[in-house]
């Protein structure tokens, strides 16, 4: 329960488009967007664009290096150059585009957080099926976990995939929204 958690936080985090490491969980959740990570006492500290979070080091299957670092997007500086003024208010028809691009993001925005609706409680239907699934008995000999295991390999890669979608979508999500707050 507390990994289907650690999860659930690391894909609120926004994820930055090219990362240095990709991290395998024993669960079977890929996390991407890893800028960095650091090893201390049995725990890893993974480092996000948007901030950081601790995973014990038990839970991580692999960390595989993609090469390709972050970018650094900032305009470089260049000396004696001075500062364009900001432009001047922009004309009547182009407001009137900033409003229909305005309108256009918020309904995108609503489909967009419907959509996450709708892949949450999809989130929760498989969560709970792997639950029952696994606490249908309180005790399992070595052959019974072999089978238990297999069986609930198929529904932990639904749960993968529906985290990723969900991903996706929040990325979506908080892309829309930096578009509507800097029309506003």
């Amino acid at each position: 329960m507390v990994q289907i958690l650690l999860l659930i936080l690391v894909l609120l985090l926004p994820f930055p488009a090219d990362a240095a490491y990709k991290i395998y969980l024993k669960n079977g959740s890929v996390m991407s967007g890893v800028s960095s990570y650091e090893k201390k006492n049995g725990e890893v500290t993974i480092y996000f664009g948007g901030g950081s979070i601790g995973v014990p080091e038990k839970d991580i299957l692999k960390i595989e290096e993609t090469g390709a670092p972050e970018k650094d997007f900032r305009a470089p500086e260049v000396p004696g150059r001075q500062e364009e003024a900001p432009p001047a208010a922009p004309p009547a028809e182009e407001t009137g585009n900033k409003s229909a691009r305005a309108d256009a993001l918020r309904a995108d925005l609503d489909s967009v957080d419907s959509e996450i609706r709708a892949v949450e409680e999809e989130e929760a239907r498989t969560v709970k099926a792997i639950n029952d699934r696994k606490g249908a008995r309180l005790t399992y000999n070595a052959l019974q976990m072999r089978q238990l295991e297999s069986d609930l390999a198929p529904l932990r890669q639904e749960l993968s995939n529906i985290q990723v979608k969900k991903g996706g979508l929040l990325q979506k999500k908080a892309t829309i929204e930096r578009e509507l707050r800097s029309l506003q």
